[in-house]
Order: C-alpha cells, then sequence, then structure tokens
C-alpha cells in the first residue's frame, strides 16, 4: 500500500486542492476542487478518480465540483450540514472573482466515523464543526495524514466568523482532533502551507487562547 498525495493551490485564495491516490490501484479521490478545474482534470490524468470528497461547503472550495463532476462522472461526498453553504456567496460577488460555478448537490452524505476506501487506502471522516458545520477532515491514518480543510492552519485556525461558525465548537472539535493524532501526523491545511500536529500543539497560539 502507499498513498500518493498531490496538493494543488487553486483560485486566486490558493485553496489547497489534494488528490490522494493509492500508488498500488492508481485509485483517487479529488479533495476541495475550489477553481482551476481543467489543472485539476490534467493532474488527474493517471488515476482513476472514484469520487469528489468536500471538507466543507464555502464556495471557495466548491468552486469547481461541477467541472471535476462532469469530467469525470463520480459521485460528489458533502456533509449533510454544509449543502445549504454551497449556493452562499459569503460576500456579493465573490463567487464571481473566484470563478466559482454553481455547485451539484452531493450525492453521498458524509458522516462522522464513515471510511472511505480508495483503492487499499482507508480515509476516516472525523466530522470537525466550528468554521462551518458541517465540516469534516479527512485522515489516513496508516500514512499519518490529516485533510483538515479549513478546521487548522499552520500557526492559525479557520475563522468562526463566516456563515455557518461557531467558536465553541471549533475549539470542541480542535481538542478532539489534537487528542487523536501523533504528533508527527502531517496536516494538510485548507490553505496555504502544510504542518504537523505536533508542531501546532506546540506553537499554534490559538491552541492557548483567543478563540471566544
Amino acid at each position: 500500500m502507499g498513498l500518493i498525495l498531490e496538493i494543488i493551490p487553486v483560485g486566486p485564495l490558493s485553496v489547497n486542492c489534494s488528490i490522494l491516490a493509492d500508488s498500488s490501484t492508481g485509485k483517487a479521490v479529488v479533495v476541495d476542487p475550489g477553481a482551476d478545474g481543467e489543472r485539476i482534470i490534467e493532474a488527474c490524468s493517471e488515476y482513476e478518480v472514484i469520487g469528489i470528497v468536500n471538507t466543507h461547503g464555502h464556495i471557495d472550495h466548491v468552486g469547481h465540483v461541477a467541472k471535476v463532476r462532469d469530467r469525470f462522472g463520480v459521485p460528489f461526498y458533502l456533509h449533510p450540514e454544509d449543502e445549504y453553504l454551497i449556493s452562499d456567496e459569503i460576500w456579493e460577488g465573490f463567487g464571481s472573482y473566484i470563478g466559482a460555478v454553481p455547485c451539484p448537490p452531493p450525492d453521498i452524505h458524509l458522516e462522522d466515523g464513515m471510511k472511505l476506501e480508495v483503492g487499499n487506502l482507508t480515509v476516516r471522516v472525523i466530522h470537525t464543526p466550528g468554521h462551518t458545520p458541517g465540516l469534516c477532515c479527512l485522515y489516513i491514518e496508516e500514512e499519518g495524514v490529516l485533510i483538515a480543510g479549513d478546521l487548522l492552519f499552520k500557526g492559525s485556525v479557520g475563522r468562526w466568523d463566516l456563515p455557518g461558525g461557531d467558536p465553541k465548537k471549533l475549539r470542541d472539535s480542535l481538542e478532539k482532533v489534537f487528542s487523536m493524532m501523533p504528533d508527527d501526523t502531517l496536516v494538510v491545511c485548507g490553505h496555504y502551507d502544510e504542518t504537523t500536529i505536533g508542531h501546532e500543539r506546540k506553537f499554534n497560539p490559538y491552541l492557548h487562547g483567543g478563540i471566544p
């Protein structure tokens, strides 16, 4: 077994679209195709794409779900509590700014504890509300990789002042994740640089106060 992880920053907000592929079978899922759909599709040319999985429903993360889904004809996974967000621009004109196209409703709802089989890889779904009601992290335990969406960033955490945000739930979700993960877990954040659980446990100021 072996994980092939490709991270493609897309759109003006540098959303980290991830391709999770199994090296032995070539099967793959696309995570958070927020923009630059053609570039994502090209990056998938060597894989058998079997699904699109979104960590949450904010428009900068779902902006090109339709393009990728139309190309590969695969199911789109999203937590049901975020379904209402896929048509919310957040700010007027934001959809046009990031080049979003209308997002279809999810074909399959993510649930806490669900396991997605990608070839020989097992991807565990962890429901971590706070940034949005339905935000889910994706944990590939055997590979030590966490796709965190906008729950956690290097030196920061997801905003709680956008539609669906809840600071108490965000605190609880961060505590849940940090209680589960070993320090050497690689964290792919929703935007910008990767980090590790150990680095954030030691240095992230929001884990020691700062969330109301």
